[in-house]
């Protein structure tokens, strides 16, 4: 099978595997060839709600971003209905793009492939039914080796983690002399320089986020300076785990039944 065709086959696999009480939410998870909205949402009104159709929607051009030029996209069209036609339509599929969004968003497909949302919105409805549609880039990834702090991966081995490098500045003191044109400084060395670990923690279960929620609470309790390392292989001395925050509250995973929570975590590396 093509690079392609591994995606959309590993996406609609994740949405297949989502369940509510060990059954499947979807009655339907079907990959569709044509990129036409209108032609996915007439499909997926189609069949029996709740439904979804994976849709190979092509690369970005390189006109829209240098980040993420000639990165592939899928389209996710979800169908919802509301059997008791209240008009609470929206409550339903609301609740379907949360395990939707929960089961695709950050997950690793294709041993290197992340999913990431770029949107979502409603693009066909009426009294009882609706449409959502979500749309997800797909980047190659490079960031599969947890990264470590004295030695320790703080983020345990299943989680998300973006390490993102923050300035080298250096510290100085300008000053001048009456009638004497320029400026003059005096070299201070450098200022310490941030960074940040963010993305979302993942454990089997609540017990074992708890254990990694206090490793690393441990390591912001402990104020001491040492070695960082990255999945890039670059090395870090001298850093300080200074801040830890959770970022909304925590989830869980609709198809693995990991613990999920989002955060950032700060360092500051004293002498860069």
């Amino acid at each position: 099978m093509s690079e392609l065709g591994n995606i959309t086959s590993s996406v609609s696999a994740l949405i297949s595997g989502i369940t509510s009480e060990s059954t499947p939410v979807f009655k339907t998870v079907l990959s569709f060839p044509d990129p036409d909205r209108r032609a996915g949402v007439a499909q997926v009104r189609r069949h029996v709600s709740p439904a979804a159709l994976v849709i190979y929607a092509g690369r970005l051009r390189a006109d829209v971003t240098d980040a993420v030029a000639g990165v592939p996209r899928l389209t996710i069209l979800i169908a919802a209905e509301e059997n008791r036609g209240d008009a609470q339509v929206g409550s339903v599929g609301f609740d379907l793009l949360d395990k939707v969004t929960s089961a695709l968003d950050g997950a690793l497909i294709d041993t290197d492939r992340k999913l990431l949302l770029l949107d979502e919105q409603i693009v066909d409805a009426d009294g009882t039914h609706a449409v959502f549609e979500q749309r997800y880039l797909i980047d190659r990834v490079a960031e599969l080796t947890p990264p470590t702090f004295n030695g320790v991966a703080l983020a345990g081995n299943d989680s998300i983690v973006n390490v993102v490098v923050g300035d080298l500045v250096g510290e100085r003191v300008a000053f001048g002399f009456p009638g004497i044109a320029g400026e003059f400084r005096h070299e201070l060395g450098l200022r310490g320089r941030t960074i940040d670990w963010t993305g979302q923690l993942r454990a089997a279960d609540d017990a074992a986020m708890n254990t990694v929620e206090t490793t690393i609470e441990s390591a912001v309790i402990d104020a001491a300076e040492y070695t960082m390392t990255d999945a890039w292989g670059r090395t870090f001395a001298d850093c300080v785990c200074e801040r830890f925050q959770r970022v909304g509250p925590r989830k869980r995973h609709p198809v693995t039944g990991q613990a999920l929570q989002s955060f950032e975590l700060r360092f500051v590396q004293l002498n860069p």
